[in-house]
């Protein structure tokens, strides 16, 4: 049997190669909130030049599922250097096995 991370990347992986595009426009999204969650231990929160704190998917999944501050689950696939989002996800990974560049 799975752990919850091993469960939670294998079905992400498999959502992505139902829909990739969805998959990625998803992760890209970021909403803002306030500054009680970005104080979360778990739940990772980002915070932008405007000063507003934005949450993603990601961040939200990793704080419910994960138990590291920087998260258990990352993705790779290519970016766009301007914007900093995914052009493409090609897979999500498990880093507490891969501590490499998680973009690569």
């Amino acid at each position: 049997m799975d752990d919850p991370v091993t469960h939670a990347i294998r079905v992400l992986n498999e959502a992505l190669a139902r829909d990739a595009d969805a998959i990625t426009r998803l992760v890209n999204m970021r909403v803002d909130c306030n500054e009680r969650l970005a104080g979360h231990p778990t739940i990772k929160v980002s915070v932008y030049e405007d000063g507003l704190y934005r949450l993603g998917v990601l961040g939200l999944i990793n704080g419910a599922i994960g138990d590291s501050p920087s998260g258990s689950i990352g993705a790779r696939g290519t970016m766009d250097k301007k914007t900093g989002r995914f052009t493409q996800i090609r897979e999500f990974i498990d880093l507490r096995k891969d501590t490499f560049d998680r973009l690569a």
